[in-house]
């Protein structure tokens, strides 16, 4: 059993560091406890089936790689961490993509009004792309800081398109929401194991 513990912490540790993750990353995206990545780490206690699963595919392992001697030199296969940002990256260029090809579809048919707003609209939707990708890749942090550049966005977009008298209280509005999304990331409970 030991050596089975001392077989996977290093390829834990392996396949972190190849990742390029800290053990507090890898622990918010496993909802548990850094001190718990660091005891499996240090070969002190085994995951559980299902956190090792977890663990695998987060590194872009098999259940195999991970409990198999590994040669010193030998570097685990390349972790999906570069292509989910990659993903990411490529969607939001996407988004800006888009935003100028309208503000140049309506330049050439020379469109009345502010077309300059398809940017302004770029900015929340970038901000939902992020939201979601987030929410299926990242942390706690990223999480929260991608639903706040959401919030404020699109806050900033209805200030810059509509045409009212007091349009500034949308940003009123939004104080209380950001105040929620705050506690909401505050007291959002995690595992602790």
């Amino acid at each position: 059993m030991d050596e089975l513990k001392g077989i996977l912490s290093r390829n834990l540790v392996r396949c972190r560091r190849a990742a390029g993750l800290t053990q507090l990353q890898v622990a918010e995206k496993l909802n548990y406890s850094d001190k718990a990545v660091s005891k499996w780490e240090r070969g002190e206690g085994l995951p559980d089936l299902a956190v090792l699963v977890a663990l695998a595919r987060l590194y872009g392992v098999t259940l195999d790689y991970l409990v198999s001697e590994h040669a010193e030199k030998e570097r685990p296969p390349r972790g999906k961490g570069r292509s989910r940002l990659v993903w990411t990256l490529c969607s939001c260029a996407l988004v800006w993509v888009i935003a100028t090809a309208v503000f140049a579809l309506l330049g050439i048919f020379k469109a009345e009004g502010r077309i300059w707003l398809s940017f302004v609209f770029a900015a929340p939707v970038t901000c939902i792309v992020l939201v979601v990708f987030s929410a299926l890749w990242g942390g706690r942090y990223c999480v929260f800081a991608s639903v706040s550049g959401m919030l404020w966005t699109c806050a900033l977009a209805v200030f810059l398109c509509w045409r009212a008298e007091n349009v500034w209280l949308v940003f009123v509005a939004a104080a209380p929401l950001q105040v929620l999304a705050v506690f909401w990331f505050i007291l959002r409970p995690k595992k602790a194991k």
